[in-house]
């Protein structure tokens, strides 16, 4: 029922969102989209407003129920005042629920989800001072003086230090590393030292994971189902080995990460126990370093000029001592930042970077300064990855968000003002305290394979399996002689899934395979369930001595710490946790529920079960606290709020740290860098990737239940291993892969046949049309006219001056195969001055056709794969079901779909231009179905590319190198003569082997065959270079550079396939007539300073030089997106 409802409603928004379009006014001075006015457009605004709420209702489901209300009128009775909101209400979830299942556009939402921001942030890792945590410092903690090395620096842009100081511009010694924790809860509990029962006893007694010779038999309670909720004890199955996996399907990943984010805020000095050696920031430092011992953050920098970090290091020696899988994917983010410098380096957004291949021109002092910087924004860049993962994966899971497949994110950064309106205080600096430190103690979590690990690392470093034998004082004295990590980072290992050490290759590069191994077995592998008696024995040693230094702090009690979190106390110790078996022996060790210490009390409390808006599922005090936690983190780090801007990152850092929508993750990030850092290694629908925090299998049960059982889209198998992919440069190897299709596959058959639902497009029949039309030179005339049209129009004067300006680009190359699509092909609904009540413009037709085109033939990354397909998907519907509609009128089917055509084209002003096209076509096939998924497949998806290659030839002829090419250009193009097209299309030809539309592609062997001297087996990609081979001296002489515009012989490779507009034939006998318009305009040439030239770069992609483009926002794209030429009238 949800499913028909969602769907209807989806189809009401579309035809009300049609209808607003239509009547909005045409953009006239650069808005992205006007709103129409109006009584019509007020009832098409409110019907679209109303279906989309009804949607999201039948997808989300209900935000709020009437057995919601005793939980907030415990709340409106507790907050203030009174004994404390009792959590066992599910307060917190309820509020989660009815902010994540709203309408986006809410404002109730919004004001609610400042509410609950502000509140957390209140008392996140203590009480209020300046929006962070600091409720007094831990005892026995050294407070020397030190320097901020950020201060006084004549740096122009605000970077993290290495030790987290000058992090709070108000108190620069907040939260660095080196300085004392926190104390949130001053201890007020009596409690003689002698009453404290003894560690070891209270570890085997309340937090042990027992084995048992009969298993338990009670099941899981589903997310979904009604009877989870609190008031009896609802416990995990368990294995007899007392292993209970995790209820809600978390992967043992989700806790690897964890590891990282505990890691980055906590590492307590061994010789003093009060003083925090990393910062209070998610700064990344188990990668970079926390500045101590001196030199800690140096030995992972390269320091040549370029910001990398060494390959595959961290500076944290400690996560070495953990499962592998923390170490994998704490590399991901050495390789993320790697790549982020490589990237700031080549787009080089302010001009003051030298290039790689420049550096030695440098001096010491100059290297050193580049390096410096690109490090320090680089960095800035990837906590901002670490900070978006943190806020849209693991809080998400935490949350139960991904699970019940919602992208609503909980937003803590976002700027907000207080009831008085006063502004939220952000940035304003965080220190962690020894409370929270306690609460990240989450070994109950360890998976059944990362506790057989950790046995045999015991086993090894203490010579015993008897591991409760193993005393504190043995532990100590032995990781202080025998985990000693070498002092070169680059020669760091750790274990592979088999269990042997990872090899590191000539790079210092461990194999992206093994990486890949160990991250994907831990996406497979459940987490334990957070609960009483759920810590592996083997950690014993470990929990005695954290129970012991939480007694040294002086830390609170449980009781203590909910009151000061706003929560009801327990009167009982069967409040605590209504398993008689725990409750009672935590009673005979305490004696009085008021004694119980604070870190068995968080370890050992009846933990949540797995209800809507609760994930993780651990006890009752750590859900709200961790909330909490989090909040205060990322909140008081000025570089993730005041800071966190385009200056600092630079424009496309800045965009990096954000997913984009729609990606399948449901608002993920960790997605963006597997794919990113192990390229080949996920699918581009792979559960692993998308929902790595999952448990795949358990994750399927619950995409399955959603509305539209979006699990069909995703690929629930282990990932394979790529085969290596094969670069061929060579003129010959590139022809031979590209002629022979029945070896050599191209995608972009099978992607065509995903936008349209699987209908076979008749290639053929388009091109034979086009080209039927073509021998009159109909569509030869029409290219030439509309490019002088666009020109025309969309040219600005210069005051007082004959001189006038018109991007070439973005105004005229464009939009050329759009209008001749639209009106000659398509019959779509254009809105321009003429036809106003057209539905899009046709720079928004621009961006959607290049979309289109992008997902089809260029796109090789797997994370963009997904966001291009649904993108395409839209505009594959828009267009088949306008030409369907026509070719329906045409031809006489259906007397309804007839008159409602008719009547949307005088309605919108389309004109009847596309009946000729179409009833062409209709001549040769009366499939509806395919006729229209051929339009699309061969005209729009190729618009992008046709474009692309005349923009290529027109930058070439307007390089200062080609001037005396560029006076013959202008010569021909004032000649109207089939010889002088012929001769244009020569030189375009030549241009565009220089200067390929297509850099490289990539093509799959069918079957095995050879490729010279390569064996090429079946499955195996070949990367086609195609800028390669056209320079290849072989073909194109001793200096393949130089142009040739008489050349007799073999052309360049263009890299087009040949259907659509990018059709030999079509190709031909339409380029020259677009140059002829351009090239006609009297002393053409390129505007003044950077808006004259395309903002490119080249890269390296499978070994294959790759050019792409920067749009208005530095974003990297395929496509040349804007360049402003001036002309004399």
């Amino acid at each position: 029922m949800s499913s028909y409802i969602a769907s209807l409603a989806s189809s009401v928004s579309f035809v009300a969102d049609s209808f607003s379009r239509s009547i909005a006014p045409v953009d006239r001075d650069g808005a992205t989209r006007l709103r129409a006015t109006g009584p019509a457009a007020r009832a098409a605004t409110l019907l679209n407003r109303s279906a989309q709420d009804v949607d999201t209702l039948a997808v989300n489901g209900l935000a709020f129920h009437l057995d919601d209300i005793p939980a907030y009128v415990n709340a409106l009775k507790n907050a203030n005042g009174g004994v404390g909101i009792d959590d066992r209400k599910m307060l917190l979830e309820k509020l989660l629920v009815l902010m994540s299942r709203l309408p986006s556009d809410s404002e109730f939402a919004k004001t609610l989800e400042v509410f609950v921001i502000d509140i957390y942030s209140i008392n996140g890792n203590g009480s209020k001072l300046n929006g962070n945590g600091n409720g007094g410092l831990a005892t026995n903690a050294s407070t020397g003086p030190y320097e901020d090395p950020t201060y006084g620096t004549d740096t122009p842009y605000a970077f993290r230090s290495a030790n987290g100081s000058g992090y709070s511009t108000l108190f620069p010694d907040m939260g660095a590393a080196g300085r004392p924790y926190a104390r949130t809860v001053p201890p007020t509990t009596p409690v003689a030292r002698q009453a404290l029962p003894d560690a070891g006893l209270v570890f085997d007694m309340l937090l042990v994971r027992q084995r048992t010779q009969t298993p338990s038999n009670t099941s899981a309670l589903p997310s979904s189902s009604p009877d989870a909720i609190p008031g009896h004890t609802t416990l995990p199955p368990t294995d007899a080995d007392g292993f209970a996996r995790q209820p809600a399907g978390l992967s043992s990943l989700f806790f690897a990460f964890a590891d990282l984010v505990i890691h980055s805020c906590f590492n307590t000095s061994h010789s003093q126990w009060g003083i925090n050696n990393a910062s209070s920031y998610l700064d990344l430092s188990p990668l970079y370093g926390s500045g101590s011992p001196a030199g800690e953050n140096e030995k992972v920098r390269r320091n040549d000029g370029t910001g990398r970090l060494w390959n595959d290091v961290f500076a944290d020696s400690r996560p070495l001592f953990m499962p592998p899988n923390v170490c994998a994917l704490l590399i991901l983010f050495c390789r993320n930042h790697n790549y982020i410098a490589e990237k700031l380096l080549t787009i080089n957004e302010w001009g003051s970077y030298t290039a790689s291949s420049s550096l030695s021109q440098l001096s010491d002092s100059e290297r050193q300064r580049q390096d410096d910087e690109l490090y320090n924004r680089a960095r800035l860049v990837n906590c901002g990855w670490f900070m978006r993962i943190i806020l849209g994966d693991y809080v998400a899971a935490i949350l139960g968000l991904v699970r019940d497949g919602l992208d609503w994110r909980l937003d803590p950064l976002a700027e907000s003002r207080e009831l008085d309106h006063t502004v939220s205080p952000r940035g304003e600096g965080n220190v962690v305290s020894l409370e929270f430190n306690l609460m990240y103690r989450w070994h109950a979590a360890l998976s059944k394979h990362d506790t057989a690990w950790t046995e045999k690392a015991f086993q090894g470093l203490f010579g015993t399996t008897d591991f409760k034998s193993i005393t504190a004082d043995q532990f100590l004295s032995t990781v202080a002689q025998k985990l000693r990590p070498d002092p070169d980072v680059r020669k760091w290992t750790f274990d592979s899934l088999d269990g042997t050490p990872l090899v590191r290759d000539a790079t210092g590069a461990f194999r992206s395979a093994d990486l890949a191994a160990l991250l994907q077995a831990a996406t497979e592998a459940s987490a334990s369930a957070l609960k009483a008696r759920g810590i592996p024995e083997v950690l014993r040693v470990v929990e005695v001595m954290g129970i012991e230094q939480a007694r040294q702090w002086g830390t609170c009690t449980m009781n203590e710490f909910r009151k000061f979190m706003g929560l009801k106390q327990f009167s009982t110790f069967a409040e605590w946790n209504s398993d008689p078996s725990v409750h009672e022996a935590a009673n005979s060790l305490y004696g009085h529920i008021d004694n119980l210490e604070l870190h068995v009390g968080l370890q050992a409390e009846e933990a949540k079960p797995p209800i809507p808006g609760a994930g993780l599922c651990p006890g009752y005090t750590i859900s709200r606290a961790i909330l909490a936690d989090a909040v205060a983190l990322v909140r008081g780090d000025r570089f993730l709020t005041t800071d966190f801007t385009v200056y600092n990152l630079t424009s496309w850092g800045y965009q990096d740290c954000f997913p984009q929508e729609n990606d399948g993750s449901y608002g993920g990030m960790l997605t963006r860098l597997l794919y990113r850092t192990l390229p080949g290694f996920y699918s581009a629908s792979s559960s692993y990737a998308h929902f790595p925090f999952m448990v795949p299998q358990t994750m399927r049960g619950y995409l399955e239940k959603l509305v539209g059982n979006p699990a069909k889209k995703y690929s629930f198998t282990h990932p394979l291993v790529p085969p290596p992919i094969t670069t061929v440069a060579n003129f010959d190897s590139v022809c031979e892969v590209l002629s022979d299709r029945l070896v050599f596959e191209s995608g972009s058959s099978g992607k065509l046949a995903t936008l349209t639902m699987g209908v076979k497009a008749n290639v053929s029949l388009i091109n034979d049309t086009l080209n039927y039309f073509n021998v009159k030179e109909r569509y030869s005339d029409l290219f030439g006219h509309v490019t002088q049209k666009l020109i025309e129009t969309k040219s600005v004067k210069h005051p007082g001056s004959a001189l006038k300006y018109v991007d070439i680009v973005k105004d005229v190359i464009n939009l050329v195969p759009i209008y001749f699509i639209a009106t000659e092909l398509a019959g779509l609904p254009i809105k321009t001055l003429e036809t106003s009540h057209g539905e899009f413009a046709d720079t928004e037709f621009a961006d959607m056709f290049a979309d289109v085109c992008n997902y089809v033939f260029l796109n090789t990354d797997p994370y963009m794969d997904w966001v291009l397909r649904e993108r395409s998907l839209k505009t594959a519907q828009l267009v088949i079901t306008d030409v369907k509609e026509h070719l329906k009128r045409l031809s006489g089917k259906g007397f309804i779909s007839k008159v409602s055509d008719l009547l949307k084209q005088l309605y919108t002003g389309e004109d009847d231009l596309s009946d000729v096209f179409l009833s062409r076509i209709l001549t040769r096939d009366k499939n509806i179905s395919v006729l229209a998924s051929s339009v699309f497949a061969s005209a729009v998806s190729t618009a992008a590319l046709y474009s692309k290659a005349i923009i290529h030839v027109v930058d070439f002829f307007l390089d200062n190198s080609q001037r005396k090419a560029l006076e013959e250009i202008v010569r021909l193009a004032s000649v109207t003569s089939a010889e002088s097209d012929r001769e244009l299309y020569k030189y375009a030809r030549e241009a565009l082997r220089l200067n390929p539309p297509v850099s490289s592609v990539i093509r799959t062997a069918k079957e095995e065959t050879h490729l010279g001297e390569d064996v090429i087996k079946s499955g195996q990609n070949v990367c086609c270079s195609i800028i390669q081979a056209n320079l290849d001296t072989s073909v194109f002489g001793d200096e393949p550079r130089t142009p040739n515009f008489g050349r007799v012989g073999e052309e360049g490779i263009l890299g087009l396939e040949d259907y659509g507009l990018t059709s030999s034939k079509f190709f031909e006998a339409t380029v020259p007539r677009v140059l002829r318009a351009i090239f006609m305009l009297k002393n053409i040439q390129r505007a003044p300073g950077l808006s004259g030239t395309l903002s490119r770069i080249v890269e390296t992609k499978n070994g294959c030089p790759e050019v792409q483009y920067l749009d208005l926002k530095s974003q990297i794209t395929p496509f040349p997106v804007s360049m402003l030429l001036q002309y004399e009238i």
